[in-house]
C-alpha cells in the first residue's frame, strides 16, 4: 500500500472516529438552526438552571423525536444575558424560545410574537391555566408578548441559631415572629437581636440586613407609600407615607443600629451574613430555600409573613417568563409553540415546584411547591401571594436604580444628616427621574 493511501485510510479512521466521538454533540449544538425542526433555546443561570433545563430539554425530545432543541446557555446572572439578546435582536439573530425576566420584557417585547391564543393538546387556552396576575405582568401594550414560567415573592427569613443565642444572653426569650406581627414588632425583635456578646462593644450580632430598595418595597408599600403611579408615568416616592417608610430604612443603619454598614461585615453579603449567624433576619425569596436546604440551617431557618405596616401589608413579586421570536416561519413557528406548550405543562411546572427553587405560574401546580405537604415554610411563600404587588416596571429602570441608590445612600452614611424630605425631593429632581416621569401631587 502507498504511504499516500496509508494516509487517506489514516485520515478517514480518524474522521469516522471523531464523528463517532462527537457528532451527537455536533448535531445537538451545532447543527442547523434554520431547520424547521430545530428550535433554538436560550436561557440563563447557575448549574441547577443548566441540569434542569436540559432535563427539560431532554423529556421534550424523548416525547416529540421529529423534533430537536438546540439549547443556548449564558452563565449567570441575568445581566450578560439581556445585553447578548439585545444585540441578538439588532442583528437579526434572536433565538426562537428565550427564557426573559420581567423587567428586560418590556424594554424588548416588539421583538416578540403575541402568546395570547397558545392551546395546549386539549385545545384550552395556556394562558388561562396560569396565575392571572403573572399573565397580565408580561401584556405589552395589550398584547400578550410573553407568557410566565416561575416566579418568587419576598418574605422574612429568621434564622433560628440567632434567637436562641439571644434569648440565653438576655436572659429571656426572643420569640419567633407571629403570622400578625407590626412593623412595631419586628423592630422590637431586631432590637433584641442585635447584640454585644462579649461586652467589647462591637456587635457580635445583628437583628436584620439592611435591604436594597428593591428588597424593601415590602416595608415601603407596607407604610402605604409607592414609587411609580400604575401606568408608570407620575413618580410617587414623596410625601408623608414615603418620608415615614424611607425614615424607617435610615433606622435600621443609624437609629436602632439593628442592621451592619458595609464596614463592619467586610467581604460579606447577605447570604452569607444570615447563614454565618452575623444576621439573625433578612429579606429573601422562596430560591434561597434550597440553598439554606444543604447548609447547617437546613432545620433551623423559619420563613415569616411581612410584618403589618400602617397601610397594612405587602410583598414585592417578580416572575420569570418565556418568549418567542416575532418573525419565525410557519413550521418553525408550530415547533416553537409545542415547545413552550410542554415548559408550561404540568410535568415541568410540577417539577419545578418540587424543587423549591420558584413558585410554578400554573395554579394547579402551585400545592406541588409545598413539598413535602404541609410545610409551613413553603406555605407561607404560597400564601404570601395573595399581598403580593409586581415590583414597577419603569422605563429605564437601570438608570433610576443607581438614582434612588445614590440619593438614599446619603440619608444612611455616617456623619450624614440631611432630612428624609430633602433627599427624596432631591431625587426627585434627579435628570434620571425627571426626564422619564412627571412629578405627583405633594
Amino acid at each position: 500500500m502507498s504511504k499516500l493511501l496509508l494516509r487517506l485510510v489514516q485520515l478517514a479512521v480518524i474522521a469516522l472516529a471523531g464523528w463517532w466521538l462527537f457528532g451527537d454533540t455536533y448535531a445537538r449544538y451545532a447543527g442547523h438552526p434554520n431547520d424547521e425542526h430545530t428550535i433554538r433555546f436560550a436561557h440563563f443561570g447557575g448549574a441547577a438552571d443548566l441540569t434542569f433545563w436540559s432535563e427539560v430539554i431532554a423529556e421534550f425530545e424523548r416525547r416529540r423525536p421529529e423534533l430537536s432543541v438546540r439549547q443556548e446557555y449564558v452563565v449567570g446572572l441575568s445581566g450578560l444575558y439581556n445585553t447578548k439578546m439585545r444585540q441578538q435582536i439588532l442583528s437579526g439573530t434572536l433565538p426562537d424560545v428565550a427564557v426573559v425576566q420581567l423587567g428586560p420584557f418590556h424594554e424588548l417585547a416588539g421583538a416578540f410574537r403575541d402568546l395570547a391564543d397558545l392551546r395546549d393538546s386539549s385545545g384550552q387556552t395556556i394562558a388561562a391555566q396560569l396565575d392571572a396576575l403573572a399573565v397580565g405582568a408580561f401584556q405589552h401594550k395589550g398584547v400578550q408578548r410573553g407568557l410566565p414560567i416561575s416566579g418568587g415573592n419576598l418574605l422574612i427569613y429568621c434564622n433560628v441559631d440567632c434567637f436562641d443565642r439571644a434569648s440565653e444572653h438576655l436572659g429571656r426569650t426572643v420569640s419567633l415572629p407571629g403570622d400578625d406581627w407590626t412593623m412595631a414588632d419586628f423592630m422590637e425583635t431586631a432590637r433584641a437581636l442585635t447584640q454585644d456578646f462579649d461586652g467589647d462593644g462591637v456587635i457580635d450580632q445583628f437583628g436584620f440586613w439592611h435591604p436594597r430598595w428593591v428588597y424593601f418595597l415590602p416595608f415601603l408599600w407596607s407604610f402605604g407609600a409607592d414609587v411609580v403611579d400604575v401606568d408608570r408615568e407620575v413618580w410617587l416616592l414623596e410625601g408623608h407615607e414615603a418620608e415615614a417608610a424611607i425614615e424607617f430604612h435610615r433606622a435600621l443603619l443609624r437609629g436602632d443600629r439593628v442592621s451592619p454598614h458595609d464596614d463592619e461585615v467586610p467581604q460579606l453579603f447577605q447570604d452569607v451574613a444570615f447563614l454565618s449567624g452575623k444576621v439573625a433576619m433578612c429579606v429573601n425569596g422562596p430560591w434561597f430555600m434550597p440553598f439554606l436546604g444543604d447548609t447547617k440551617l437546613a432545620d433551623r431557618f423559619v420563613v415569616a409573613h411581612i410584618p403589618m405596616g400602617p397601610d397594612g401589608r405587602a410583598t414585592r413579586v417578580t416572575w420569570d417568563g418565556v418568549v418567542m421570536r416575532r418573525d419565525l416561519s410557519a413550521g418553525k413557528r408550530e415547533a416553537a409553540e409545542r415547545f413552550i406548550g410542554f415548559v408550561l405543562s404540568e410535568w415541568v411546572q410540577e417539577r419545578l415546584a418540587r424543587s423549591g427553587r420558584a413558585l410554578p405560574a400554573r395554579v394547579d401546580s402551585m400545592k406541588r411547591f409545598v413539598n413535602p405537604p404541609g410545610d409551613v415554610r413553603r406555605q407561607r411563600f404560597v400564601d404570601a401571594l395573595e399581598y403580593s404587588r409586581l415590583q414597577p416596571l419603569m422605563p429605564g429602570f437601570s438608570e433610576v436604580d443607581r438614582a434612588i441608590n445614590r440619593h438614599l445612600d446619603r440619608l444612611y452614611r455616617r456623619g450624614s444628616s440631611p432630612s428624609v424630605a430633602e433627599v427624596l425631593d432631591e431625587l426627585a429632581a434627579d435628570p434620571a427621574v425627571a426626564s422619564r416621569f412627571e412629578r405627583g401631587p405633594p
